[in-house]
């Protein structure tokens, strides 16, 4: 295995997707293949992302963190949007709400620690 698949912040995205594709696999026809598959794509970029940044020097991390993070946000609105339709239950976005939360941290520490490496070259 390589090393990205070590990382914790990889790993919770990981999951995550695995968990996005349980839920929208049991959307609305009407909704799977538009909000469903959004939800899909966002939480994809968002990985694909966090991998980019980690093989990059410590120095030129923070576009692509930024990056992920953006989308982050992107596909957060689309799970709210989902939960106010009733196509996601109370228990699932609770679920939801506790994974987002870890993730948004780790991702905004990373966020920060990019930074000082940028300030320090």
């Amino acid at each position: 295995m390589n090393k990205i698949s070590n990382l914790p912040l990889y790993l919770k995205l990981y999951k995550l997707i695995l968990y996005l594709y349980q839920l929208t696999g049991n959307l609305p026809r009407t909704y799977k293949y538009t909000l469903g598959q959004n939800i899909l794509d966002l939480a994809w970029q968002t990985l694909d992302h966090i991998i980019l940044a980690n093989s990059l020097p410590n120095n030129k991390k923070t576009t692509q963190i930024i990056k992920a993070s953006a989308n982050f946000d992107q596909l957060k609105t689309r799970l709210r949007m989902a939960h106010e339709l009733k196509l996601i239950s109370h228990k699932q976005q609770a679920r939801l709400i506790v994974q987002n939360e870890e993730i948004g941290k780790m991702l905004s520490g990373w966020l920060r620690w990019a930074r000082n490496q940028v300030s320090k070259t």
